[in-house]
């Protein structure tokens, strides 16, 4: 079942893990947008509105929570293998030159596919990352004990994150860590409907989850000055789990990178100041094919 919002326009993605939805409006040069976990396409919704009248919106949703389908019984979930499965996409879809964004966990996991080697990587001709995992907050300090639980004890994991969606008081608590503003009933259904519907979804995540480990990022992050493609990092100021100090890192990091400041906007900033992220990426893009 497909939420009302996920079935306008919903496509399958038959990739070597399982099927992805993914969805595409406009027309143009490509934009590819990706979400993190408990999030999928719509966390993009209000941007991909902004900008689909002058480029090819495609979002897709990554196995962490928020898809539809769950993966193949027995699907690699580790973070490396998720890590090229977003470069896969790109080579699934056949965009070239395209601008890859990336929130939370994908940024996370993006970063981490810049070491892989995949030949895709030359589908990208530039990046946008808004607030994500780097370095050695992979998972970020936060969730540490969540990502051991799910290592550890996967069978509760997959049952607390339910648990906690189950409830609206659960899913707003959550919500209020990585949102300054809150969801619409809309979103919100988007979200947290998938895991809660089949606990094979749930267990997707924590799979995921539970192949975080802070080491793959640090050796990952060679890679970074190495990637000489124009880079925007659109950073939330108020984020709880990624500061401004990290976005800082990653601009020294990499050799043609802009930082933009989004205030007052937590984690999930595409959803706090929606405006501001098309603004940024509309004139980035641009720029950066002229």
């Amino acid at each position: 079942m497909l939420t009302t919002t996920q079935e306008k326009s919903v496509q399958r993605l038959d990739t070597r893990l399982g099927p992805l939805a993914w969805r595409s409006s406009g027309d143009g040069p490509p934009l590819v947008f990706f979400a993190g976990a408990l999030a999928n396409g719509d966390l993009w919704r209000d941007v991909v509105s902004a900008l689909d009248d002058r480029y090819r919106c495609i979002t897709v949703d990554l196995p962490l929570g928020a898809h539809p389908w769950p993966l193949k019984d027995g699907a690699d979930r580790s973070a490396t293998s998720l890590a090229r499965l977003l470069l896969d996409c790109l080579e699934l879809l056949d965009v070239h030159d395209a601008t890859v964004v990336a929130n939370d966990t994908a940024g996370g996991l993006l970063l981490l596919s810049l070491a892989s080697g995949h030949p895709a990587l030359e589908r990208i001709g530039r990046l946008v990352l808004t607030n994500c995992e780097s370095y050695d907050q992979f998972p970020p300090d936060a969730l540490k004990k969540a990502t051991a639980i799910s290592r550890k004890l996967p069978r509760l994991a997959r049952t607390a994150v339910r648990l906690q969606q189950r409830t609206a008081a659960g899913r707003r608590r959550g919500i209020a860590t990585v949102t300054a503003h809150g969801l619409d009933p809309e979103r919100e259904e988007s979200f947290s409907e998938p895991l809660l519907r089949d606990k094979r979804v749930a267990g997707d995540l924590v799979a995921a989850m539970a192949g975080f480990e802070p080491q793959i990022l640090i050796d990952a992050a060679k890679a970074i000055p190495e990637f000489e493609r124009p880079v925007l990092l659109l950073w939330g100021d108020s984020c709880e789990f990624f500061p401004m100090a990290h976005a800082q890192r990653l601009a020294d990091d990499f050799p043609s990178a802009t930082l933009v400041s989004v205030h007052g906007a937590k984690t999930w900033v595409p959803v706090d100041n929606s405006a501001a992220v098309a603004d940024a990426i509309g004139h980035f893009a641009i720029s950066a094919e002229a």
